[in-house]
């Protein structure tokens, strides 16, 4: 996850969605975290109904950030 978000910070959002996607098949499904990083390089690719999808799921995990319900519900990136 760590190369995922340097990645995103660079704006190299294909790369870093490849990045997060083998973190999470690799355990880093159970953190929210994790999980929250996916769903913002989902939103920033343009598929905005996974994103929020992601974001639910980092909701449930519990430990998400500040900004998950106004992500979910505004179905908008906030950083």
């Amino acid at each position: 996850d760590t190369y995922a978000w340097v990645l995103y910070q660079l704006k190299d959002y294909k790369l870093a969605k490849k990045w997060l996607v083998k973190s999470i098949l690799n355990g880093g499904s159970k953190s929210a975290v994790i999980v929250e990083h996916y769903g913002d390089v989902l939103y920033k690719l343009g598929e905005k109904k996974e994103a929020i999808n992601e974001w639910q799921k980092a909701k449930e995990l519990g430990g998400a950030s500040n900004e998950i319900d106004k992500k979910i519900k505004e179905g908008a990136l906030y950083e």
